[in-house]
């Protein structure tokens, strides 16, 4: 019986190792990398599961420092983290007051694909309707301002 190999990838290199492979199941996208060139623009990109492996078998760290075009890591995220969206007063004096902090400026990652992460507010546990209250996924790119939140956190 053939079957493709895919997006599978082998689970090691010695022994029998070297003939098993293994699939992520869908939507299995565990890094969300943030990186900046040296003017700030910022870049943004899922690091696939097989590399992120990889990465820890070599004795690495999960996300790779730079990203292929040199833009060094400022961050990257992992579903539930938490992520807090400044207001603009907040961004240009540098200073957030989380003694009186605005809890609906508080983003749960939820996932992530290629550029793209996604977000509900952190008062959300479950949707009530299923693909009415955010998007088709029951997810956003933006706050409640309509402000990308991975641009801002």
């Amino acid at each position: 019986m053939y079957e493709p190999i895919g997006n599978k990838f082998q689970v090691g290199y010695v022994g029998n190792k070297k003939d098993k492979y293994v699939e992520a199941a869908k939507g299995t996208n565990l890094f969300f990398a943030i990186y900046a060139d040296e003017n700030g623009s910022r870049s943004c990109e899922t690091i696939p599961l097989n590399i992120v492996i990889e990465r820890l078998k070599q004795g690495l760290k999960e996300v790779p420092e730079t990203n292929e075009k040199g833009h060094n890591l400022l961050f990257y995220l992992s579903p539930n983290d938490l992520v807090y969206v400044p207001t603009e007063e907040e961004r240009t004096s540098g200073v957030v007051n989380f003694e009186n902090i605005d809890v609906k400026r508080i983003y749960k990652m939820v996932s992530s694909s290629g550029n793209q992460c996604f977000f509900v507010q952190q008062l959300v546990a479950n949707s009530i309707v299923n693909k009415v209250e955010f998007s088709a996924l029951n997810k956003m790119e933006r706050s409640i301002e309509g402000i990308m939140v991975k641009e801002k956190e």
